[in-house]
């Protein structure tokens, strides 16, 4: 191919670029919905806002326990030990039976307690708790005291064995199995973030190309229908008029797109000063969740080099969704064949994005691969495994280069199809003709 075929570009995409900039729409629905998203952010985070001295457990509005058993254990003691801060003011008496526990009760005048009856029956442990008529405690805050003596007995019982704390405590671990790779990084929120990453950068891309793949297609099919072609095509060449209008397309979309991200991030440092101002104490989640990230990913993860290649495979497979948009424009000779060419443009996306879905959904190792080196899979999934560090550095700079020379080629393809199409002006596009069009060799 010829270098002069794509003189010409950089006017087509100048001109494109500046009209697409002052249509109306697209400068009202940037200022909008960055205002929007901006406002949104800060009152989520003001909302959620609550400082970390509020989250401490009320006290427990039981005063007195009366138990009632021949197994011993001090409840104060292991609920402390527990960290059940809100039984820190209840008292805990040993009484014989039901009788006496009362009669007790009502000579000292008490109104806020309750009696806990522990006894074995049928080969398990009971515990019962009663509570006294007209009483004020509540059967939620009963059963929260019957919870928490439960799991003190559980560590009184072992203690019964004649075993140490240490032994005690050994035994009472609950076992839990899983597996994993050497050097494999195999924490529950290692794991959950690994796995929503390339759910979310698929769905990110994938409403992206939904919402402005159709201008590209747009763009290179609206002087067809119009029967301009024959006029653009005596000042530049169709390889160089698809190049222009699709970057014009891609970048514009792009540049919207960051704008958004940048007043959500605005919203953020705006919204986590104000709940600050509010809430001393007040921790973001969301920098919390990023500080972890940091601590916790392989080598190349977060790194500026991972997401600097991660930007770029996500902007070339956001262009090269954009060229394949417009490869089926340029197929499109009257309007009402818009629609059917679509599907050459929509298909990929939707295959794609499930491809990468359910390949991390699944945890298949091999689709996973494989979805790292097909151009049209590549943008799902690569960027966010290069920023969790899943993915390499030098394969995502494959991965980039693949990208890079299939844009090119469809690129081409399209410059062909764009051209060779004006002669079958009319008629019905058939898989023998498209063919015809591409293998034939054209000269300048």
């Amino acid at each position: 191919m010829k270098k002069s075929q794509f003189n010409g570009w950089k006017d087509v995409f100048s001109f494109t670029f500046r009209q697409t900039l002052k249509k109306k729409g697209y400068s009202v629905v940037t200022a909008v919905v960055s205002l929007i998203l901006l406002a949104a952010v800060i009152l989520a985070v003001v909302l959620t806002a609550e400082p970390e001295d509020n989250k401490d457990a009320e006290p427990s509005p039981v005063q007195d326990v009366y138990t009632i058993s021949e197994y011993r254990a001090d409840y104060a003691m292991l609920l402390a030990a527990l960290g059940k801060e809100s039984f820190a003011g209840t008292a805990f008496h040993e009484a014989e039976n039901r009788a006496e526990a009362i009669s007790r009760a009502s000579a000292a005048g008490q109104q806020k307690y309750v009696l806990a009856e522990l006894r074995y029956e049928d080969g398990t442990f009971l515990l019962e708790m009663i509570l006294p008529e007209n009483t004020e405690i509540t059967d939620r805050e009963a059963e929260e005291l019957l919870s928490a003596m439960a799991e003190c007995f559980e560590y009184a019982r072992v203690g019964m064995a004649g075993l140490t704390q240490e032994q005690a405590a050994a035994v009472l671990t609950p076992v839990t199995s899983d597996y994993g790779k050497f050097g494999e990084d195999r924490s529950v929120g290692t794991m959950i973030v690994k796995m929503l990453a390339p759910m979310v950068f698929g769905l990110v891309i994938y409403m992206m190309l939904i919402f402005y793949g159709q201008d590209a297609s747009r763009e290179i099919s609206v002087e067809k229908t119009s029967k301009l072609t024959e006029t653009l095509l005596t000042s530049v060449r169709p390889y160089a008029l698809i190049t222009g209008k699709v970057l014009a397309v891609a970048l514009s979309a792009i540049l919207q797109f960051f704008v958004w991200v940048a007043f959500a991030v605005a919203g953020l440092f705006i919204g986590d000063a104000i709940a600050k101002s509010m809430y001393p104490g007040y921790e973001n989640a969301i920098f919390k969740v990023l500080d972890f990230l940091r601590g916790n990913f392989g080598e190349s993860a977060f790194t500026p080099a991972a997401i600097i290649l991660a930007a770029l495979i996500f902007m070339l497979g956001f262009l090269f969704y954009c060229v394949l948009a417009g490869m089926a424009g340029s197929m499109v000779s009257k309007p009402e064949d818009a629609a059917q060419v679509q599907g050459i443009f929509q298909f990929p996306i939707i295959i794609s994005f499930f491809a990468c879905y359910f390949g991390t959904l699944l945890e298949k190792e091999g689709l996973i691969t494989a979805t790292r080196f097909i151009p049209f899979t590549i943008p799902f999934g690569m960027p966010a495994d290069l920023l969790t560090g899943t993915a390499s550095i030098v394969q995502g700079l494959i991965s980039l280069a693949i990208l890079a020379v299939f844009t090119v080629l469809v690129i081409v393809l399209s410059g062909r199809l764009y051209e060779g199409l004006i002669l079958y002006s009319g008629q019905k596009l058939t898989p023998k003709t498209i063919f015809n069009i591409v293998r034939v060799k054209r000269t300048q």
